[in-house]
């Protein structure tokens, strides 16, 4: 049964046989192979290019409206690209802009408890304004 379906399909298996030794030298030679082929790829990380969103899809990430998007774009705090009038917002940016605005649990700096505050208040003092 197994065999007429393996025929149908159009492939073709056969057993190997070889003897212990044969075989364990053949697997360490694959071994050292797999391990050149790491060595020599781990050394250079293969980036692969940005994804540019749509403003739909940025503002989906970012969990603002395309109208407080083009707001930060308005005042420079997030880069884009102009691809035939379009923007284009480029996924490295989305993740600077997120990472830029988390507030990290354990502040043990005062640098960090300031950035904190900034973030938490935007910045702004609180009470009456004169």
């Amino acid at each position: 049964m197994f065999m007429q379906i393996n025929q149908k399909k159009g492939l073709n298996m056969k057993v190997i046989t070889m003897e212990s030794s044969a075989f364990t030298a053949l697997t360490e030679q694959i071994a050292e192979i797999a391990a050149h082929v790491r060595a020599v790829s781990g050394g250079r990380k293969e980036e692969s290019p940005d994804r540019l969103l749509t403003t739909r899809e940025a503002a989906h990430l970012l969990n603002v409206s395309c109208r407080t998007l083009q707001r930060m774009r308005s005042e420079q705090r997030i880069a884009y690209v102009v691809l035939r009038g379009k923007c284009r917002y480029r996924q490295s940016e989305i993740d600077r802009l997120l990472e830029d605005s988390t507030v990290t649990g354990e502040a043990a700096t005062p640098e960090q408890l300031k950035r904190n505050h900034t973030l938490r208040t935007g910045g702004r003092p609180k009470g009456r304004r004169t």
